[in-house]
């Protein structure tokens, strides 16, 4: 959070449409996550891909976009919608609750941006795109979401999207342009589960995870 302001991205609404399933799931969790945030904010920005599908608008997309606007604007919040890849088209849905996009919103002196593109500014970003998750293979495997903090004034956010697992970040390779320069002893690494942990760097965690291999 920056202030009274939260930051979410990736929700990729409408996901199901497009891996097959019958069931929403998405929207009632990012809705529960979302109302316990509510009383401690006047805010929220979605820092891009708030839907999936590059091509058209899905009716999954339809549905549950509106269903989240109505949502936040019902609940008396402030709504600013950043572009991500994703979001082809999503303009024709949002504008019919009076809202624009953004390639960025600043606040606070943060720069709010998704990632897929690179940024003037080199510090004090929150971002995401990235989807960042720890992978543990410790007989089977464990996936944890987890938050970046990048140079001290670069932060990554997970997905808010209950159905994307998130991309291994012990790799450490980005596609964010924004990130192409980073070594891994300047990437800290926060995973999210019941609480949000701190793991160290990301050269830390190679270390480790080397010796349990």
């Amino acid at each position: 959070m920056i202030g009274r302001t939260a930051v979410i991205a990736d929700l990729h609404l409408g996901l199901e449409n497009v891996i097959g399933m019958d069931v929403r799931v998405q929207i009632d969790d990012v809705l529960e996550r979302i109302e316990m945030l509510s009383d401690h904010v006047d805010r929220i920005v979605i820092a891009g891909d708030l839907k999936h599908e590059f091509g058209r608008n899905l009716p999954y997309e339809w549905e549950d976009v509106k269903r989240l606007l109505r949502f936040l604007l019902r609940e008396g919040l402030d709504v600013v919608i950043v572009r991500g890849n994703h979001d082809n088209f999503l303009g024709a849905i949002v504008s019919k609750f009076g809202l624009e996009i953004f390639d960025q919103y600043k606040i606070e002196g943060w720069t709010i941006v998704h990632g897929h593109k690179n940024c003037e500014c080199n510090k004090r970003i929150v971002m995401g795109h990235e989807h960042p998750s720890i992978k543990v293979r410790i007989d089977g495997i464990y996936s944890f979401h987890c938050f970046l903090r990048v140079k001290g004034e670069i932060f990554v956010l997970p997905a808010f999207s209950p159905l994307v697992s998130g991309s291994d970040v012990t790799s450490c390779r980005f596609i964010s342009p924004i990130l192409s320069n980073v070594s891994c002893d300047e990437v800290e690494v926060y995973a999210v589960d019941d609480e949000v942990m701190y793991l160290g760097t990301l050269k830390d965690l190679r270390d480790v995870i080397s010796i349990w291999r």
